[in-house]
């Protein structure tokens, strides 16, 4: 069972964060609960797994390392969302001989509880039974006393006049 989102979330523009990936064999009575006892830590993903971080044209590839003193949490890279946009993590690499390769959305809204009980062929060997949970979209700041901007919105002021 896997648990994807963003450090630090909620998140916003021009703040770091990076993938978070916990990986657990789920409890056979209670597989979607990651809290359940019985569920044990899945470990030495970061030979296996690889995500990729999309953003409508642009995209990002990252390992997954263990996360310190954390038993079967992964973290990516760290990276700086630069606008309030959805973005996609793509977790793929090959497990044990089986393809493995799933999309996981943000969700504008932000981190609404969706719940998706169907069976979904995910690769050969692979079937997805449960997806639940969100995860949402960097937000924008709101400054104070000052409104504020983002570091794209300055490089495009200063792209647009041509100096600085």
């Amino acid at each position: 069972m896997f648990e994807i989102g963003s450090a630090n979330e909620p998140i916003f523009v021009d703040d770091k964060t990076n993938v978070i990936l916990e990986a657990v064999w789920p409890n056979a009575t209670s597989p979607t609960d990651f809290e359940s006892k019985g569920t044990e830590p899945i470990t030495g993903l970061e030979n296996i797994l690889k995500v990729e971080i999309m953003a409508g044209d642009k995209n990002m590839t990252s390992n997954l390392e263990p996360a310190f003193g954390e038993v079967g949490s992964y973290e990516s890279d760290t990276f700086y969302l630069t606008v309030p946009t959805t973005f996609d993590y793509r977790l793929f690499g090959n497990i044990n001989g089986t393809n493995f390769d799933v999309i996981f959305s943000c969700t504008p809204e932000g981190e609404q509880r969706v719940s998706d009980n169907s069976t979904v062929e995910i690769s050969e060997n692979v079937v997805r039974k449960a997806m639940i949970g969100g995860y949402g979209g960097p937000q924008d700041r709101t400054g104070f006393p000052e409104s504020y901007v983002s570091q794209y919105q300055v490089s495009q002021k200063l792209n647009n006049t041509g100096t600085l």
